[in-house]
C-alpha cells in the first residue's frame, strides 16, 4: 500500500504524486519533490513530513498559505482523505493505496522561461 497525494478532474484521477518518502516538499521551483507549476504557488510552498505514525503538513511561510479542509494552517496533520489547497490545486491525501491503482504524474515545466526561448513564430531558436 502506497500514500499520495492526487488532483481529479470530473470525477476522474488528472495528477497523482506519490509520497515515498519522510520528507517531500511541493512548490512551484524544479528542485521540489512535488512541482506545481502556477503563479499563485510559492517556489518552496511546503513540506509533507512523516512523524511517528503520522503525516503532517507544513506551510514554508507561503504568501498563499496552505489550506487543509478549507482552513489555512502553518501547521496540521493529514488524514487519508484530506483536502489539501496549494494555490490552484486541489489535492487530496489518500493512505493505503493498492500498488496497482498508483500512477505518478509528471510535471513540465510551463514558466514563463519556456516562453522566452520561443521566436514568434513558434519554432525554439534552436531550429531557425
Amino acid at each position: 500500500m502506497k500514500t499520495r497525494l492526487v488532483n481529479y478532474r470530473e470525477g476522474a484521477i488528472d495528477l497523482v504524486f506519490p509520497i515515498s518518502s519522510q520528507r517531500v516538499t511541493i512548490g512551484r521551483d524544479t528542485d521540489n519533490m512535488i512541482q506545481l507549476p502556477d503563479e499563485k504557488v510559492s517556489k518552496h510552498h511546503g513540506v509533507i513530513l512523516k512523524t511517528g505514525d503520522q503525516w503532517v503538513i507544513e506551510d514554508l511561510q507561503s504568501r498563499n498559505g496552505v489550506l487543509v479542509n478549507g482552513r489555512r494552517t502553518n501547521r496540521a496533520e493529514l488524514r487519508n482523505g484530506d483536502c489539501v489547497k496549494i494555490g490552484p490545486y486541489e489535492l487530496y491525501f489518500e493512505t493505503n493505496v493498492p500498488y496497482d491503482n498508483f500512477v505518478p504524474s509528471h510535471i513540465i515545466e510551463v514558466s514563463s522561461k519556456v516562453k522566452d526561448r520561443t521566436l514568434a513564430d513558434g519554432t525554439p531558436p534552436e531550429a531557425s
